[in-house]
């Protein structure tokens, strides 16, 4: 059984680690896989993003490190060798700073999201070419995973779903190298993706080429990686279904069919109240039309492969295995 990590919110709007002893998060079934391995590389970051982003000082980054006994080290190709789901992946690159999104506010409407995870959003945003995108991706973060980059939830329900969707779709997807994996996986990461559709990500478009074909479904644990899947989504669900509003896109990440025979019930009903209730809590404001356009577009979407390359680059890979 994975190990399970209480977090907490620090004073910089950052989760953290707790320093109490580990025990049942409050997301339930979910757990934090090698959230402290993680959470290294993201504090690595986050003193920047604080200095340029925050009022405060910045976390105390060695202390962290400390923590965690695991310093994250260059990787061959500039990026970083990082632990997250009981594999050591190397090309991992760090965690988006404010200066990789220049003039994009990220102090404006963003609420309570970490400080450190707002260029990644913002970066998602920018790459994608779905203007406003960046604080509907916090808002699902916070719902899916309580912006824990390494949430895992591997209940009987979620990996009956992963197995069930590895096993109806697999006839007519390309193939997957860690297929059998992802259907007992779940789903997880900083979008709650379900393993199977989640390394199946960008096959419509890019088919073959999809880049995370013969990737381990552990991958999604990686920000930048998740963000890519999560871009895909919602481009996506914007061009291929009826999207009235922003709460119609959580339906869409709830479940598809809930925006076309479930559209109006009760499940629907009950996705969006929570969307706005998220929105709300969180204290990003939905109706800030000079952050959050009143429809979000894809009609700038630049392709599968040219997201990828903005987000993540190399692709990600085990150092063994």
């Amino acid at each position: 059984m994975a190990e399970v990590i209480d977090m907490e919110l620090n004073d910089e709007g950052v989760y953290v680690p707790q320093r109490s002893n580990t025990g049942l998060w409050a997301l339930g079934s979910i757990t934090a896989v090698g959230a402290l391995a993680v959470g290294a590389y993201l504090w690595r970051s986050r003193k920047a993003a604080a200095e340029v982003v925050g009022d405060g000082e910045a976390d105390e980054a060695g202390d962290a490190s400390s923590e965690t006994n695991e310093e994250p080290s260059s990787g061959s190709s500039g990026g970083e060798t990082v632990k997250a789901g009981g594999f050591t992946w190397k090309n991992v690159r760090p965690l988006p700073r404010p200066a990789d999104v220049p003039g994009f506010d990220l102090t404006s409407n963003w609420g309570t999201t970490p400080k450190d995870l707002r260029p990644l959003f913002a970066l998602m945003e920018e790459v994608s070419g779905i203007e406003g995108s960046g604080r509907i991706f916090a808002i699902i973060a916070k719902r899916e995973a309580g912006f824990v980059a390494t949430a895992h939830n591997s209940s009987a329900h979620e990996t009956g779903a992963s197995r069930r969707a590895y096993q109806n779709a697999k006839g007519r997807n390309q193939p997957l190298k860690y297929g059998v994996e992802a259907g007992e996986f779940g789903s997880g990461g900083l979008f709650g993706a379900l393993a199977p559709y989640y390394l199946w990500t960008g096959v419509q478009e890019a088919k073959a080429n999809a880049p995370l074909l013969k990737s381990r479904p552990e991958i999604m644990f990686l920000p930048r990686v998740a963000g890519f899947g999560a871009c895909v989504y919602m481009q996506r669900l914007l061009d291929n279904y009826q999207i009235d509003d922003h709460a119609d896109i959580k339906v869409g990440w709830a479940s598809p069919s809930l925006l076309k025979k479930g559209r109006g019930g009760d499940k629907y009903k009950a996705v969006r109240d929570r969307f706005f209730s998220d929105a709300k809590k969180l204290g990003i404001d939905l109706a800030d039309t000079s952050t959050i356009p009143a429809k979000l577009s894809a009609s700038r979407w630049p392709g599968v492969l040219r997201v990828f390359d903005g987000l993540v680059g190399e692709l990600p890979t085990p150092v063994e295995g």
